[in-house]
């Protein structure tokens, strides 16, 4: 009876060990998966779902993302590096940009469908910011090093940077702009594709594209994902 008892109680210990062991590889595993660029992405801009814009009441349009997208953070100065010498796909933007929001489920499913890497940097906190106040222009608050370094880089395609306030006087900020979104493509250090927002028929960041608008974008991203490779896309392959 007794080396029954210690049979069961060894048998006990066993199966305890056994499920310690399984929740913490569970936990370990749930971890690394979270930790991930591609959930990080897919967490970052889909937590906003269904959520409201507080500055103008205004809903987020949703986002659709796989835990699989090809999306990898980048820091500015890994952005630097990429347009120096680099080749790649860069994005610019951030979540809470109802353009980009419009942008990154087309986005992503292409690059998926492609197996190509899209370089993220996240533009919301290193630009410059500006306002008029009293007729006059006032610079809020300078832009990172990393991004001055940015637009001078990509200085041939950017615009000047302008504001216009409620009566219709235009501002020169004497400063290029990196708008969000944009999207960049670099084969060996140069610029072979550049685009910014979605498409010319989107009247507003928070309208849901249509099935149309969607193959409109489609096409412009598999373009500029082609001039990074020196592809054509054609009536027949694209």
């Amino acid at each position: 009876m007794e080396n029954k008892n210690k049979i069961f109680l060894i048998a006990i210990i066993i199966l305890t060990i056994s499920v310690i062991g399984f929740c913490v590889y569970s936990v370990i595993n749930n971890n690394k998966l979270e930790e991930t660029d591609a959930v990080k992405f897919r967490k970052e801009y889909m937590e906003l779902n269904g959520k409201v814009n507080e500055a103008n009441g205004k809903a987020y349009v949703n986002v659709t993302l796989n835990d699989t997208n090809t999306i990898k953070y980048v820091t500015e100065a890994e952005t630097v590096e990429l347009l120096e010498n680099g080749t790649g796909i860069i994005y610019f933007g951030f979540s809470k940009c109802p353009w980009c929001r419009s942008l990154v489920s087309t986005l992503a499913s292409v690059a998926e469908e492609k197996n190509e890497t899209i370089y993220y940097l996240d533009v919301l906190d290193i630009r410059s910011s500006f306002e008029v106040k009293d007729g006059a222009l006032n610079k809020i608050k300078d832009g990172s090093k990393g991004y001055y370094q940015i637009l001078e880089l990509l200085n041939d395609e950017l615009e000047d940077f302008y504001l216009e306030d409620e009566e219709g006087n235009v501002f020169d900020t004497n400063e290029k702009r990196l708008y969000a979104p944009t999207l960049v493509a670099i084969n060996n250090g140069e610029v072979t594709g550049f685009h910014v927002g979605t498409i010319e028929s989107q009247a507003s960041g928070y309208d849901k594209l249509t099935d149309e608008q969607t193959d409109e974008l489609e096409k412009i991203i598999t373009n500029l994902i082609n001039s990074k490779n020196n592809e054509v896309c054609t009536q027949d392959k694209c």
